[in-house]
């Protein structure tokens, strides 16, 4: 099946099925997404074929003078590295004022690590050329709406199967993801193969940042999946137009609706989360596996226990222990050879040259998880 026919049916699928006709329709007129061109990703085979009211495709040399603002998500592909520095602060700033960002494979060194540190991390490995096992780990999440039915009961199941899983291609020397924050990460798709080759199973992950609503959505290889078969093409066509979805849905109102079940009826919350959105269709309450903290049984609406209140700014007197790929939080270089002190957030960890927490300070929060500076 062609990407072009693959895309016509992951829609069809939603408005019918899926009761998400209202929402399909908000992003056919409303929708905007820009993807990235790298080096090892090419969006425009499968981002022209989406149903959004706008689908750019840019080189990494025009970043820029790109307008990010006018886009509800911004795709960035892999490696990242070919991107200006002057590209990386506007992510920054972009998702700072609630922009989503999607990153590829490499871009977990080259624009996580430099633009928004201290939440997900290379683990040093790097995989062959493989088509690898993969497993939902919360398939009721509104980034895999309709597809754990579809693997288990529709078009894209296997018969017999005991566990639903599909299948997911790894370039050679794609790059394992280390989750550094349990409790602000969420990991939505591992490989156990993945793990047990190279040390860390997950394969799609997301964090939010700032007070705005901002999210910064990572996986592993590419959006234009080669070898992981029909099923894993469906997989990959549906997160990247679920994501869509959810943030047209946050932005103008709009919900699923009709016969697909919605996220209450698993037991779901619709409280704030603490950037200040709210799930078009609510979020589960469980912490997923992943996450090593207990959420109080009746959390305030509008609260998030990880990210509110206060922070100590603490002083790292043993700089030997920063990992010499570990940058600053505003992304002024690595700490090797740094003049100066340096600092943390006691809250997120997040670290700071000491000219640059001069600055941060002015705002008085941290710039990672947006708790209150106290020094």
């Amino acid at each position: 099946m062609s990407w072009k026919d693959l895309y016509s049916e992951v829609k069809a699928k939603k408005m019918a099925a899926l009761g998400k006709k209202d929402v399909v329709k908000a992003v056919e007129k409303h929708g905007k997404i820009l993807a990235i061109r790298g080096k090892y990703e090419k969006p425009e085979k499968v981002i022209k074929y989406s149903y959004a009211s706008v689908k750019d495709i840019i080189g990494p040399s025009q970043v820029p003078k790109s307008n990010l603002s006018n886009y509800d998500v911004v795709l960035i592909g892999c490696p990242g590295s070919e991107i200006p520095k002057s590209g990386m602060s506007k992510f920054r700033d972009y998702v700072n004022e609630g922009g989503w960002v999607i990153t590829t494979d490499w871009c977990l060194r080259t624009v996580i690590d430099d633009v928004f540190p201290g939440f997900i991390h290379w683990n040093g490995e790097k995989t062959d050329d493989a088509v690898v096992k993969c497993e939902l780990v919360d398939p009721h999440h509104p980034f895999l709406d309709g597809v754990y039915g579809e693997i288990t009961t529709g078009s894209y199941s296997t018969k017999g199967a005991k566990t639903p899983t599909f299948s997911w291609w790894l370039e050679d020397k794609s790059f394992p993801i280390t989750v550094i924050r349990p409790d602000l990460v969420t990991v939505l798709i591992r490989s156990p193969e993945i793990g047990s080759r190279w040390g860390k199973d997950p394969v799609l992950v997301y964090f939010d940042v700032g007070k705005n609503g901002g999210r910064v959505i990572h996986m592993i290889s590419h959006t234009h999946l080669q070898k992981g078969g029909k099923k894993g093409h469906f997989v990959s066509a549906m997160i990247l137009t679920n994501i869509l979805d959810e943030k047209v849905g946050i932005k103008h109102g709009v919900k699923k609706s009709g016969g697909a079940p919605q996220y209450a009826d698993y037991g779901g919350s619709t409280q704030t989360y603490s950037s200040g959105i709210e799930w078009a269709s609510p979020a589960p309450s469980t912490p997923n596996q992943y996450q090593n903290f207990d959420l109080p049984d009746n959390p305030p609406q509008g609260s998030s226990p990880e990210m509110i209140g206060t922070t100590q700014v603490i002083e790292i007197t043993d700089t030997s222990t920063i990992p010499s790929t570990q940058k600053c939080a505003l992304g002024d270089g690595n700490f090797v050879d740094s003049i100066g002190k340096i600092y943390k957030c006691g809250k997120c960890g997040t670290l700071y040259h000491e000219s640059c927490l001069n600055i941060q300070l002015q705002d008085g929060t941290c710039k990672i998880c947006g708790s209150i500076f106290l020094f």
